[in-house]
């Protein structure tokens, strides 16, 4: 695990996000290489995997979100579009709302988090690509939020079998006090389909951990809580899980796929969510240089369809959030 942590650049105007965030979307369009964080797994019996829904990546490319270090970002003013070009549906862009701020706080050594990701697979089942990158510029932020490195249990890989899952969402669940702790979880990887009756993360042993299984384990932490997760179809978890004590994110809804963006070597959401909107600080829609996980969420959620309009053959992905509406606090201080 990286504990390496970078300094915070300047924000950049509001006009160059958008700008950015366009742009990216306007490559997208002609076809960079965003591929789909989950695939269809071909038969075992085939000789190999499915290709994944790859194409070469234009010169040059959007700015890349990367774990490490940044270049700096020069992108001129969106064109405006044709009169005739509509809009597209993805609501208002996330302007200034109000976020209501909890009235209690957990202490540092009150925050437990459960971060797992798989980018290496076992064949025939294909590799993701930023996965592992996810969780541990995850782990990072949150240490630089000031979370004891030692509540912060980080699978990855290898390590993230159906076992450690469950044991990790027990271990969870038994740290957790009602109006004393902030529990974080969130999954990076493939998600199984069950003839699209059911689903489940998907561990690295094939030790399938079911949809009915992370609501009746998630479902036993106490106080304050924030589930999120990064894999196609993801919003299939969303039943069952929310509560006005549980946050729950997902970077699409249950019948779209979720994509990965190659040259950040991250998914399309945490990139997002974690990267542009919380560390570089773009989500500060009031201006006040305080970026709530309500901003942000709001902010990840109108990019992620913006960068993903014109993905072909899945289409976009529409992250969805549920749960706790108290969304007026961010990592650094979160709720109890």
């Amino acid at each position: 695990m990286t504990t390496s942590q970078s300094r915070h650049p300047r924000r950049a105007p509001r006009w160059l996000v958008e700008a950015t965030a366009w742009a990216a979307a306007a490559v997208l369009a002609a076809g960079v290489a965003v591929v789909a964080l989950d695939v269809v797994e071909p038969p075992v019996a085939a000789a190999a995997p499915a290709p994944a829904p790859v194409v070469a990546a234009p010169t040059p490319t959007p700015t890349p979100v990367v774990v490490k270090k940044k270049p700096a970002v020069k992108v001129a003013p969106p064109k405006k579009r044709a009169a005739s070009v509509p809009a597209p549906a993805l609501g208002p862009p996330p302007g200034p709302q109000f976020d209501p701020a909890p009235t209690r706080f957990a202490a540092p050594e009150d925050r437990y988090a459960l971060l797992a990701g798989v980018t290496n697979y076992r064949s025939p089942t294909k590799d993701t690509i930023g996965s592992v990158n996810d969780v541990r510029y995850i782990s990072t932020y949150l240490q630089s939020q000031g979370w004891p490195r030692e509540n912060i249990r980080l699978l990855t890989d290898n390590q993230v079998t159906g076992k450690a899952l469950r044991d990790g969402m027990r271990w969870l669940a038994s740290k957790s006090q009602a109006g004393k702790t902030f529990t974080f979880f969130h999954y990076s990887g493939h998600v199984k389909q069950f003839g699209g009756q059911r689903e489940a993360l998907w561990p690295i042993d094939r030790d399938w951990v079911m949809d009915s299984q992370v609501t009746q384990l998630l479902g036993q932490v106490k106080g304050k809580a924030w589930f999120d997760i990064a894999g196609c179809e993801a919003g299939s978890f969303l039943p069952g899980l929310p509560s006005n004590d549980r946050l729950l994110s997902a970077s699409s809804n249950a019948v779209q796929k979720s994509y990965e963006y190659p040259p950040w070597g991250m998914s399309v959401w945490t990139g997002l969510l974690f990267d542009l909107s919380m560390r570089q600080g773009n989500a500060d829609a009031n201006g006040n240089k305080v970026v709530t996980v309500g901003e942000a969420l709001r902010y990840s959620t109108y990019y992620a369809q913006s960068i993903t309009l014109r993905q072909r053959p899945h289409g976009r992905q529409t992250p969805q959030t549920a749960g706790d509406p108290i969304r007026g606090w961010t990592l650094a201080n979160p709720p109890a």
